[in-house]
């Protein structure tokens, strides 16, 4: 499958292996990590988590541990199993970043707080469907006492900022049992009000129902089992979609000449150039995305952003943030009709050439360039 043809039942993100800053061997660029090791009893861990050992929302990749992970971690404490350590990164004194171990410390916090059941215990099943408030007195005990080793990291660099340098900690040192994806570690890395824009923007009803992304309604009779399928998505799960929505914005720095390079290197300098913008930058950037959206919706239904010429049709990056980046290039009067920009469609991924500068070779600077002005096009003209 063309990386950019896709089908998001078997969604593949590039760069999913993320490439750390490079370090050179030079006296310029010396890194000096300096570890200790704790351990911490559970009923700590618990108490600190959101204290002084932050897991905040900017930190966290969307969980994918499922209840039975998190049942067989309870049940390995119950055991005396050895646990890999967490890491810690030390930023002010006594306050740490998560930079592995995050599913770990959650799992844990999330059964002493009763949130969830036990579930495919295979040497305790007198305690599956018990919540910690129901598992016994002796039981509680023993898992408060239980401990994990934390590994605390405190860098001293030269030639690295710290951004840079905490990106390096983050990619070499996340050795959990999923990696985090490229997103995962902007998120991390690059959190502030873009961030959060990202997130609002990604929970948008009709960006949501174009990507095929489950919608919880509050109230609604299905709000639990849509929530549930939201956790389980793999766009949402794998934090896909605040990527989605960060193309759009990475596709304009290039439009502008801003940015050139991979397409990871440009959202991770679209990332860190609005990471904390304020409401005059970020308010018309949200406008923008939200009109072109909505004239998607309105204009293509339910073939909005899919390639027509596949059998069958499969949602398309690269056409997404191509119209999405175009729309807003286009005044409202010079807009065709509906049937005239879907022909448009058509006929441009019809030619042989334009299809491969789109989407076959689409993620090119000069054919990212091209496509959205091919997109201008497709809304603006009679092809």
């Amino acid at each position: 499958m063309n990386e950019e043809e896709v089908d998001i039942d078997s969604w593949e993100e590039e760069d999913v292996e993320v490439t750390a800053v490079s370090v050179k061997d030079s006296k310029e660029n010396q890194l000096r990590v300096i570890r200790t090791n704790k351990d911490y009893d559970l009923d700590y861990l618990v108490k600190s988590v959101g204290d002084n050992i932050m897991l905040g929302p900017h930190y966290q990749r969307r969980s994918r541990w499922s209840v039975s992970q998190k049942s067989l971690l309870i049940e390995s404490f119950l055991l005396n199993i050895p646990i890999p350590p967490i890491f810690l990164y030390e930023g002010d004194f006594h306050e740490y970043e998560v930079v592995d171990g995050r599913q770990r410390l959650e799992a844990i916090r999330d059964f002493f707080n009763d949130d969830f059941r036990l579930r495919g215990l295979v040497y305790f099943p007198e305690l599956n469907k018990l919540k910690y408030s129901e598992i016994g007195q002796d039981n509680q005990r023993l898992l408060k006492r239980r401990s994990m080793s934390a590994t605390i990291l405190l860098a001293e660099s030269r030639g690295f900022d710290e951004l840079d340098l905490r990106m390096l900690l983050f990619d070499r040192l996340n050795t959990g049992g999923i990696k985090l994806n490229a997103q995962e570690l902007r998120n991390a890395i690059f959190y502030g009000t873009f961030n959060d824009l990202l997130e609002e923007l990604s929970s948008n009803p009709i960006f949501r129902k174009i990507w095929g992304i489950p919608i919880p309604i509050e109230g609604s009779e299905l709000f639990e089992r849509h929530t549930k399928s939201l956790h389980n998505n793999s766009l949402y799960k794998a934090m896909i979609d605040c990527e989605l929505v960060l193309r759009v914005f990475g596709l304009i720095e290039v439009y502008n000449g801003f940015v050139e390079g991979s397409m990871k290197q440009i959202l991770d300098h679209t990332m860190k150039r609005y990471r904390s913008s304020d409401s005059s930058i970020l308010d018309p950037m949200k406008l923008r995305f939200l009109k072109a959206i909505i004239f998607i919706d309105e204009t293509f239904g339910d073939d909005a952003i899919k390639n027509l010429t596949l059998d069958p049709p499969k949602k398309a990056r690269n056409i997404y943030d191509s119209l999405m980046v175009a729309h807003g290039l286009i005044a409202d009067s010079d807009f065709k009709s509906e049937s005239v920009i879907k022909d448009n469609l058509m006929k441009t991924l019809g030619d042989e050439d334009k299809y491969d500068r789109i989407i076959t070779k689409g993620n090119s600077i000069d054919n990212m360039k091209f496509r959205v002005d091919q997109a201008k096009l497709i809304f603006s003209s009679n092809l």
